[in-house]
């Protein structure tokens, strides 16, 4: 059975040609070329675009989509999320969570409930999870290796390594 995993999304028109500058959301996507086609979004519905180039700029993919061969064409592609196809059995890296899976789920910090993801923000470092306690705090955690144990993305839960006196405020 095939899937579908996020690439990045479509930020703006490059050049006047066509082509589209695309922002990567994960930065093991860089293995990812060449390509020859992707599929976006539209209404819910995933349509297959052929790829006429690709290439690597920084963080960055520049692609030119067959039949999009003008900035009025390529423009509806603006603001849309590319995806690739997947096979379900493929493995995905071991500290890899998809945005849309973490957002809404319950963190806890040594089996205590410390809140709710309620946004991630992504940083040059790593991404920063900002989670509203009980009392609707916001709680920056970072997501790094050190921090997170694991993610149950059935039960949308985040189990972290550290207690919840590490987000303590250490000025009283």
């Amino acid at each position: 059975m095939i899937g579908f995993f996020l690439l990045g999304k479509v930020i703006s028109v490059y050049g006047k040609s066509g082509e589209v500058k695309v922002k990567l959301f994960d930065e093991s996507s860089n293995e990812i070329l060449p390509l020859d086609f992707c599929y976006v979004d539209f209404f819910g519905n995933k349509k297959k675009l052929r790829i006429k180039s690709a290439k690597q700029s920084g963080k960055f993919l520049i692609l030119f989509f067959e039949g999009f061969d003008s900035q009025e064409a390529s423009s509806v592609l603006l603001e849309k999320d590319l995806f690739l196809e997947k096979e379900e059995n493929d493995e995905q890296p071991e500290f890899s969570f998809l945005i849309k899976d973490l957002l809404n789920s319950k963190v806890f910090a040594d089996d205590e409930m410390l809140g709710e993801i309620i946004d991630v923000l992504s940083l040059p470092g790593n991404d920063v999870y900002v989670v509203e306690d009980a009392q609707k705090k916001e709680i920056l955690v970072p997501a790094i290796k050190n921090i997170i144990n694991r993610f149950d993305k059935k039960e949308k839960k985040l189990y972290l390594k550290v207690d919840k006196s590490y987000f303590e405020d250490d000025e009283n």
